[in-house]
């Protein structure tokens, strides 16, 4: 017999009496003892979580990617087009927004565009999907502020979203648009850890 009855009487209610107490004795203890491990637990994970919070890291969404470091904008735009020459990328154009507002008397945080293409390999996409050309060069947006400098641009992943349903979208301008996306992300992770 797995369970034994308890027998009914005086005797059971006192039993059950006394060791319900017990177990109110001891459950204050035991609550307070597993809220202590909880915060010890708790204050050993924090310090990491905080130094990884610090940590700057791309945020990729389908739209965009995003990273913010601690470096001023001329900093920053230096070693993104160093990493993009690298690769294999030329620069169209680096447009200083700051310097053109200011020049129409407006005061605005420091802001440039750094414009950019693979020629040979956009061509790719292009010969066949004119409707590239809308999103082409490809664009990164740097802003500073506080002494930290932001770095977006849109996901060429995005782009081959939107053109995804064009029939005369080859294989080889997908991997093209792929590959563009993986680069960039490349260049914006390395950007992040401090690789340049």
């Amino acid at each position: 017999m797995l369970f034994a009855e308890v027998p009914q009487g005086r005797f059971t209610a006192c039993w059950l009496k006394q060791t319900g107490e017990r177990v109110m004795k001891i459950f204050p203890r035991i609550k307070r003892n597993s809220r202590m491990l909880f915060l010890l637990g708790l204050l050993t994970i924090l310090p990491a979580t905080s130094a990884m919070a610090d940590e700057p890291h791309v945020v990729a969404t389908e739209l965009k990617f995003e990273v913010t470091v601690a470096d001023k904008i001329a900093t920053v735009r230096d070693m993104l087009i160093s990493q993009l020459e690298a690769r294999n990328y030329a620069i169209i154009n680096v447009l200083n927004v700051q310097e053109g507002l200011q020049g129409r008397g407006i005061d605005a945080p420091p802001l440039q565009l750094i414009e950019f293409c693979n020629l040979t390999k956009a061509y790719t996409v292009t010969h066949h999907v004119p409707n590239f050309e809308m999103f082409a060069p490809c664009r990164l947006a740097l802003i500073e502020q506080d002494g930290k400098t932001t770095v977006m641009m849109q996901r060429p992943a995005h782009i081959l979203s939107l053109l995804a349903s064009d029939k005369n979208l080859t294989a080889e301008g997908r991997a093209t648009l792929k590959q563009f996306d993986d680069d960039l992300r490349a260049i914006l992770d390395s950007l992040a850890s401090g690789g340049f």
